[in-house]
């Protein structure tokens, strides 16, 4: 692997699985240091020392944890160059949008589309 983002920092929310995960391989593959984020400390943990990197256990729709996730960013590395904003769920058991109710459907939105803003 080329180590084009050697020095670089990348911040990954939802690192502990799916598109998250493989970015987290592919930019440490490529020479980045890795904060993976996620809300599952046993999975981001993992794959943070999988990648050589820290790992920070947020939820996106808190702001005091998005302040936190950025601040350990900073304090361990002194910079961000890369955030990849990736967190997103579904609703819960991936059900229909008729049985969903409103408050997993706020929660699908906070995590999906407000966490990023």
């Amino acid at each position: 692997m080329s180590e084009r983002l050697a020095g670089r920092v990348a911040v990954i929310t939802g690192a502990g699985s799916g598109i998250g995960l493989a970015t987290a391989r592919r930019l440490a593959a490529e020479g980045a240091k890795v904060v993976a984020v996620d809300t599952n400390e046993e999975t981001g943990k993992k794959i943070a020392a999988e990648c050589g990197g820290i790992f920070v256990k947020a939820d996106v729709t808190s702001e005091a944890d998005v302040a936190n996730m950025y601040k350990v960013a900073f304090d361990t590395y002194g910079r961000i160059d890369i955030a990849f904003n990736n967190a997103g769920i579904s609703p819960p058991d991936d059900d229909s949008i008729l049985i969903t109710g409103i408050d997993a459907w706020e929660r699908v939105l906070r995590v999906n589309t407000t966490s990023v803003f």
